[in-house]
């Protein structure tokens, strides 16, 4: 790693946005090791080729968050090696012939856009732009300007489940201008197209401004009572399962029928569209105020996302939309980004957790069965302790992750906890991150495979394998 690549973490200085107060040097040194050393790892964990789909690698998004909240530099140290097992090498490497060719102009970039075998050799260009010209005029060129290519990058933030504007957000949240290349890096070679097209459809449609304005729990409410969306996809998306091949002796998972491409997009972008278009967010709105709103949304349709009588279980997809959530706090520190370009990011996140909602199966939201029947496994159990027990547990960073825009989510929304709008209420952030904790299995992590998240929760399939919860 060059010294344009140099992460340099400091308790002090780059504690980031949401943070606890026992933050050490030696914690930061860790990190600062493990994300150097990640550098020689892909930003996917497995390839189209292999499974018609890719996966992340999470690397950055654990160690990041586990010295947030306070992991000793041991800790940190053992969670990443357990996930270094399952890392990939880039399928190339950096070839300067291939920097330089961006280097030269927006049509060497271009070619190499939704390219993931391109993935160092983005990193490459980005630092080396951010050097020169500084990351606030990288983000304006390459992100969120008028350009062609930033109109082309600003939609794949949210491809792969919503992923690059963590990395993005990260980035920006503890000043690392190495991770804020990986971040953009990521999202070039995303070419998730159904995504791109759901937002741009979307925002046509908003752009004619033919319904009055709604706020996104309130479209949600609409949403449900369409039976196209609510029934744009089926279980079978699980049973995506190949016999055994001369290629593939015993079998193997293989993605054709993917939800949000073929379900959501291919069924119900139509009415869909119509309603999501319904959030909108203007430059003279209170941006603060529509950033809370997209927080506590994206933790009401993840934490309220429960089937009675099982246990308390959060969904692998809508948690993306809780985590990518809580960066738009740090957007709103950034002050290159201007209102009109703070507000379309607002927008497009509001709108991709109505997206996520119809692609896990459109659950019915029980809040109430959350926090009124469902009684934590310790009684009175603290954040200090929700903290230690994320940092503990042997994932690949989703549960830390989970917890950490639990607690930033009680702070960014108290101002607003009054409204209707908020339908996660104060008292009622801690009681979600304790039933996520309370789900997470003993089981460490196995490969990509997770033993506490599950998938497409709005399915009554989904819950089959979740035990009764005790009453």
């Amino acid at each position: 790693m060059g010294a344009l690549s140099k992460i340099a973490l400091d308790p002090v200085e780059t504690p980031g946005i949401f943070h606890v107060d026992n933050l050490t040097q030696e914690s930061a040194d860790m990190v600062n090791r493990i994300l150097a050393a990640n550098r020689s790892n892909h930003i996917f964990t497995s390839s189209e080729k292999e499974m018609g789909a890719y996966l992340h690698n999470h690397v950055v998004y654990h160690a990041l968050s586990l010295f947030a909240l306070g992991a000793s530099p041991e800790l940190i140290l053992a969670q990443s090696k357990r996930n270094f097992t399952y890392q990939l090498p880039p399928p190339k490497l950096m070839e300067e012939k291939y920097v330089e060719e961006m280097m030269s102009g927006p049509a060497g970039v271009e070619k190499y856009l939704g390219d993931e075998d391109h993935f160092l050799d983005f990193i490459e260009f980005f630092e080396r732009k951010i050097d020169s010209d500084g990351p606030e005029k990288v983000l304006q060129d390459y992100l969120l300007g008028d350009s062609a290519i930033a109109k082309s990058i600003y939609p794949r933030l949210w491809h792969g489940y919503v992923h690059a504007i963590m990395h993005v957000g990260l980035g920006l949240e503890f000043k690392q201008n190495a991770i804020l290349a990986e971040g953009l890096a990521e999202a070039a070679v995303h070419h998730d197209w159904w995504y791109t097209k759901y937002i741009d459809v979307t925002a046509e449609v908003a752009q004619k401004e033919l319904e009055p304005k709604m706020s996104i729990v309130e479209i949600l409410d609409e949403c449900l009572k369409d039976p196209i969306i609510t029934n744009c996809i089926d279980w079978d998306y699980t049973k995506q399962y190949e016999e055994p091949s001369e290629a593939y002796p015993d079998g193997r998972w293989f993605v054709t029928r993917e939800p949000y491409r073929d379900g959501v997009v291919g069924l119900a972008l139509e009415p869909l569209s119509k309603l999501a278009a319904r959030y909108r967010v203007s430059p003279d709105d209170d941006l603060e105020k529509a950033t809370a709103e997209i927080i506590n949304a994206s933790i009401y349709i993840a934490a309220s996302a429960q089937r009675a009588p099982h246990q308390p279980h959060y969904d692998f997809f809508l948690i993306h939309g809780s985590n990518a959530s809580m960066w738009h706090s740090v957007f709103l520190q950034e002050s290159s980004i201007t209102r009109a370009q703070q507000a379309q990011l607002i927008e497009t996140t509001g709108r991709l957790l109505l997206f996520l909602w119809a692609g896990v199966g459109a659950p019915v939201p029980q809040l109430d069965y959350l926090i009124n029947v469902y009684k934590p496994k310790v009684p009175n159990r603290g954040w200090d302790k929700l903290f230690e027990a994320a940092c503990l547990h042997e994932d690949d960073g989703h549960m830390i992750k989970l917890i950490r825009a639990l607690a930033h989510g009680e702070k960014a929304c108290k101002p607003y906890d009054h409204l209707p709008e908020f339908r996660i209420k104060q008292h009622m952030f801690k009681h979600a991150a304790n039933a996520a904790i309370d789900s997470a299995s003993a089981q460490p992590m196995v490969y990509i495979r997770h033993f506490d998240l599950i998938r497409l929760v709005g399915l009554p399939e989904a819950w089959d394998h979740v035990p009764i919860m005790a009453q």
